[in-house]
């Protein structure tokens, strides 16, 4: 059996604290679960059948959690992020920090040149301010993993437009469109060129089925194109995922 690593054991004890803190009328935080067929993220495969948790808090407009995937089964995947963000009239600042490895090994505190990837994201939600259900963001990586072949930072830069409508049927649908901006193929992230290329095109479908006084249960399908073509491989990929989480 494989060894669940401590990160993921103290988010299962922080969510468990998370859960009594719902219970007061009002509290800033919540948690979520779930589970997904695959992990997909940008337009790349990360690892089959997943488990994947994190809580989040939230005062006004600031918002700050942690989260955390790991691979169930034959792969090997495991990942620690955490997040804050900042947002007003539409408008949203974010720093991302990511952590993940396909190793056994998970050496969340080692060299963070080596392991980690510090980005810094704004965007725009349209729906604040009008009826219009569009968000863009724009994301670059500022510091860690990224690096080109002599050693500097690569600063790959990610950009995402999503319509995400919601029919009468209680249907929420989104339709993403994502470009890398990278600087050379060796250090690249998202597609197996430099420059300006797309990452994905895909649409998700889901449901949120309210469960009173208890939790929310949303499944969900995707499909995800990467037009380019992942990392590492000769031409694009299609992928198709299913999954359910579990809000409280």
């Amino acid at each position: 059996m494989k060894k669940v690593n401590l990160l993921t054991a103290l988010l299962v004890v922080l969510m468990s604290g998370a859960a009594n803190a719902q219970e007061e009328e009002g509290s800033p935080l919540t948690y979520s679960a779930g589970v997904r067929s695959s992990e997909v993220w940008r337009g790349g495969y990360v690892c089959g059948l997943a488990g994947e948790g994190g809580i989040d808090f939230s005062a006004g407009g600031f918002s700050a959690g942690i989260a955390s995937v790991f691979a169930i089964g034959k792969d090997t995947y495991n990942e620690f992020d955490w997040y804050a963000s900042y947002s007003v009239k539409g408008f949203s600042l974010t720093l991302n920090d990511y952590c993940w490895t396909q190793a056994d090994g998970f050496e969340y505190f080692g060299p963070y040149k080596e392991n980690h990837y510090l980005e810094l994201g704004v965007g725009y939600d349209f729906a604040e301010c009008t009826d219009f259900p569009l968000s863009v963001s724009y994301n670059v990586m500022l510091a860690g993993a990224n690096r080109k072949a002599n050693g500097d930072q690569a600063h790959a830069s990610y950009l995402e437009f999503c319509y995400a409508p919601s029919l009468e049927c209680g249907i929420d649908l989104a339709f993403t469109l994502g470009a890398a901006i990278e600087s050379e193929e060796e250090s690249a992230m998202y597609t197996r060129k430099d420059g300006f290329n797309f990452a994905v095109v895909g649409l998700d479908i889901s449901k949120t089925y309210n469960l009173k006084n208890f939790c929310t249960v949303t499944p969900s399908v995707s499909a995800i194109c990467n037009p380019t073509g992942p990392v590492g491989t000769e031409h694009g990929a299609m992928y198709f995922t299913a999954g359910v989480s579990f809000g409280f």
